[in-house]
């Protein structure tokens, strides 16, 4: 890949209007400048923003080397920055993009992953903005086209995961990755045709592509015990997991809204989880896809998230052309159910109740 990103590379950089200059990991840019340069840019851009929240995280990070960052200065200001953030699973994020000039933000992001891919073979990663313009935050189109056409990452789940702006809204991401799924087990889904319906036109069509080897898909009419949940992170987001020793799913659920807007469960979908996805369903949340990593036994994990209702949740505008006609249809699904999940409820009610 990264062959083929250095004549787009070379291009943009040609493209560049007189006084734009670019600062690199390698320049040696002080900690504390850098980490005063990425909030700057993230707060102009989104008015409030995750990061800018913990600025001794931030700096950590920075310290050691899991936060790489380009900038674009214009007369000795920060206009510009994308960000190499390294993840627990040793791949790595192209994100915390910021463009205030046209076509800055996606040389950055171009430049930052060519340099990872210089010396490395693990994944590329990304959250890829699908928002449109909306109450002065401008789309995600750029990155679409930076992270779908240069990049030729694979799109995995819709997730309305973060929130920006003034008002508060949500905003919905695609994940996405360099690396395919690589699935060993099939995907184990109940045999109610209410649940199969939903996951087939979401989750399993919005991960059409991701698979390495192609989706195997079997089903289960049997219904073993209903788990019990714990709520295992309240920032960004609320995660919720099944386990042992935990509540049922309302009561967790509760507690989850009352930290953050939206809810998202990661489930093997394996043999004996078909109950805990029915209630899923049957608590409103919505299927939105599969997580890049598969369980201990090969099994996909699916993702199932869940707005608070009232959410305020930002629209959405998808560049023609970038992705598969099923994809595109899976992204106006999912993105349906969470608007009319926050307008009144969605609840799926299943032919198989969970007591």
């Amino acid at each position: 890949m990264r062959a083929e990103l250095e004549p787009v590379i070379s291009r943009k950089k040609e493209e560049l209007p007189l006084g734009i200059t670019i600062v690199t990991p390698e320049d040696g840019l002080v900690d504390e400048v850098q980490a005063d340069w990425l909030t700057f840019l993230l707060c102009q851009m989104y008015v409030e923003h995750g990061i800018t929240k913990n600025r001794d995280r931030l700096l950590a990070d920075i310290a050691v080397g899991n936060c790489k960052i380009w900038f674009a200065l214009k007369e000795g200001r920060p206009i510009g920055s994308a960000a190499l953030i390294k993840q627990s699973d040793g791949s790595v994020e192209v994100g915390r993009a910021v463009s205030l000039h046209k076509s800055v933000g996606g040389l950055l992001m171009l430049m930052a992953v060519a340099d990872h891919l210089a010396t490395s073979t693990t994944p590329v990663v990304a959250e890829v903005r699908v928002s449109d313009n909306f109450a002065g935050v401008s789309s995600g189109e750029a990155t679409q086209i930076v992270c779908f056409k240069h990049l030729g990452l694979n799109p995995q789940a819709l997730v309305p995961a973060f929130n920006h702006g003034e008002p508060i809204r949500q905003e919905m991401f695609v994940f996405s990755s360099s690396k395919k799924i690589e699935a060993k087990a099939p995907v184990i889904l109940p045999a109610d045709k209410a649940s199969l319906d939903l996951i087939a036109g979401t989750a399993l069509a919005m991960a059409s592509d991701a698979f390495a080897d192609g989706l195997s898909v079997k089903v289960s009419s049997e219904f073993p015990f209903t788990p019990k949940w714990n709520l295992v992170r309240q920032e960004p987001f609320s995660l919720v997991v099944a386990g042992d020793g935990g509540s049922d799913l309302s009561t967790v659920l509760a507690a989850a809204e009352g930290r953050s807007p939206f809810t998202l469960i990661p489930l093997s979908a394996k043999w004996g989880n078909t109950t805990a996805i029915v209630e899923c369903l049957n608590e409103g949340f919505v299927p939105c896809g599969f997580d890049r990593n598969v369980n201990n036994d090969g099994h996909p994990v699916l993702l199932l998230g869940k707005l608070r209702e009232g959410t305020l949740l930002a629209p959405i505008k998808i560049v023609n052309g970038l992705l598969s006609s099923n994809v595109e249809a899976a992204i106006r699904r999912i993105n349906q159910s969470f608007k009319s999940s926050v307008r009144v409820g969605m609840g799926v009610r299943s032919r198989v109740m969970v007591s």
